[in-house]
């Protein structure tokens, strides 16, 4: 029984770049029938037998005397069910009198043989015949008896004196002939035929072949961008899915902080699927998220009694993420957030931002209290002053 699989195992793909380095360029024929021959291999690893016999078949035409891509074939047409074909695939390699012992396994597998067992076919494999030293032996007439003779081992002194005799004599010819022949011409004239003419309805079948291969590469390409493009989507689904889950769970939980980043700091841009999930969520968590960032940073700016300047940093980090969750919302808070952050600011060395938050309170809130106190600072800064107060 052809085991199909474990055949296919034992083609290897061959490699065309080593063989044009160590032995020159190949022929452009032959060059393109091997990489069809690799395509076909590559196709057969995906399952796609038929698609490989149409690849085999344009390399065959292109180099009649591939027989390692007709043994191929015929696996591919075994494989697909095809057992007519695959058979006069491998008699037609036995018939060409070369590879023909595997083509041969290959069909006493097919009809369930012994590989050695021998066959009552009506196409007995040619066989190469190892070639047999030559003994002396008695011959029939005078030519053959004369042959058998002068093949014979001679046992005699006479035997090297022989040799080096044929090749001076050999030597000599060559010169005889070298001197006959005019220089300025060559010993062996090669016409080259250039008007060979090709089989249209040959041509016509390539041409369609090579269409149709074009349509299924584009087909396969179009299918693996397909399942590239559904595999993305899922992993984004997933990963939005569980993004939200946490926040939810962190919101739940009265981490208000922690949910926000969680919705605020995403991998990239929300999906439309999820805008509208991820939106309400934010809005219910970023408001209480402000108010727990506005009493951490109040309680880090007043408890800093000796004035360390990087703890001034750190509270102002926290009233900034305060002030970017609050968006157009203003809370009774918002004049005393922005007042306590413009000194947590200014005592850290971000005078701009200071400005700009105190100028803030003075344009929002004009009838505030701390409105009064802020153009105290701004003051203090525009005469280059340390701010005073707490």
């Amino acid at each position: 029984m052809l085991d199909i699989r474990m055949e296919l195992e034992g083609y290897q793909p061959i490699d065309l770049e080593s063989i044009e380095e160590s032995s020159g360029k190949l022929p452009e024929n032959v060059a393109e029938a091997i990489v069809l021959f690799n395509k076909a291999l590559e196709d057969i690893r995906f399952g796609n037998e038929d698609i490989a016999v149409i690849a085999l078949k344009k390399a065959i035409s292109l180099h009649p005397v591939f027989y390692e891509a007709m043994n191929l074939m015929g696996i591919c047409y075994s494989a697909i069910g095809k057992e007519d074909m695959a058979e006069n695939a491998f008699r037609q390699v036995i018939d060409s009198d070369d590879s023909s012992i595997r083509a041969m396994e290959y069909l006493n597998k097919m009809k369930g043989l012994a590989p050695d067992t021998p066959r009552n076919d009506t196409h007995p494999p040619k066989k190469r015949e190892k070639p047999v030293k030559a003994k002396p032996q008695k011959s029939k007439d005078e030519l053959s008896s004369f042959l058998a003779k002068g093949l014979g081992k001679e046992n005699n002194n006479v035997y090297g004196l022989k040799y080096i005799a044929g090749m001076l004599i050999g030597m000599v010819l060559v010169l005889f002939i070298w001197w006959m022949v005019p220089t300025n011409k060559s010993l062996f004239m090669i016409n080259r035929v250039d008007n060979i003419q090709q089989d249209p309805q040959l041509v016509e079948q390539i041409s369609k072949l090579n269409e149709r291969i074009k349509k299924l590469e584009s087909d396969l390409q179009a299918s693996k961008d397909e399942n590239l493009s559904l595999s993305e989507s899922f992993e984004q689904y997933k990963g939005w899915s569980v993004l939200l889950e946490q926040a939810e769970a962190e919101f739940t939980a009265g981490n208000f902080i922690q949910a926000a980043d969680l919705l605020t700091n995403t991998p990239g841009p929300v999906p439309v699927g999820f805008s509208g999930e991820h939106n309400n969520l934010l809005d219910k968590v970023r408001l209480q998220a402000a108010n727990q960032l506005y009493q951490e940073a109040g309680e880090l700016y007043n408890q800093n009694t000796v004035k360390d300047k990087e703890v001034y940093r750190q509270a102002f980090g926290k009233f900034e993420s305060a002030i970017s969750y609050l968006r157009e919302d203003k809370p009774k808070y918002t004049p005393n957030l922005y007042y306590v952050a413009g000194k947590a600011a200014a005592r850290c060395d971000e005078t701009d931002r200071a400005v700009e938050l105190f100028q803030f309170i003075i344009d929002e809130f004009p009838s505030s209290q701390y409105s009064s106190y802020a153009a105290v600072r701004l003051r203090e800064i525009a005469d280059g002053k340390p701010i005073t107060g707490t």
